[in-house]
């Protein structure tokens, strides 16, 4: 049997629409089909402004491409830091056959840890140069189709003849 739209239903919606929550997240939050969260918007007055998701998806783009970007810069010093290790001197640690300690600096890592530590940075350079190309991919992707010709159109003037 159908749920009915109850009035705590119309209070969550009103509070939802309030805090700026999109339809189609509201429908899955509370569990109704996309249409029935319509309807009962419009009965209420309620309206779905496009600019307003619109903007708020801009934003979160924003954010997102922001994100990327720190994860790219920390891959990138992850990278550093692995190639610098793998370039410096190396504490060799161990016991003699009486148990003494005994340490001993090599001027590289031995070649197992030094394979692991450029198999870790050539990982995290692999990754941040991903994250750069979906962002170059995607930069013009974000623009509608009138502001990418537009774009083309003043960027390619023909020089006027003075």
């Amino acid at each position: 049997m159908a749920r009915t739209f109850s009035e705590a239903d119309e209070a969550t919606l009103r509070q939802l629409h309030a805090d700026g929550v999109s339809r189609n997240a509201i429908a899955r939050q509370m569990g109704f089909a996309v249409g029935t969260i319509t309807n009962h918007a419009r009965r209420l007055g309620l309206s779905f402004d496009r600019e307003a998701v619109r903007a708020a998806t801009d934003a979160r783009q924003v954010d997102l491409k922001d994100q990327r970007q720190q994860a790219q810069q920390r891959l990138m010093d992850f990278f550093n830091h692995q190639l610098d290790r793998a370039e410096s001197r190396y504490l060799v640690t161990g016991w003699t056959h009486t148990g003494a300690p005994v340490a001993e600096w090599l001027q590289e890592p031995p070649a197992r840890e030094t394979k692991d530590l450029t198999s870790a940075a050539t990982q995290a350079l692999d990754r941040a140069l991903k994250l750069a190309q979906f962002d170059a991919e995607h930069d013009d992707k974000n623009l509608s189709a009138m502001d990418r010709f537009l774009g083309a159109m003043l960027s390619e003037r023909p020089e006027q003849d003075e």
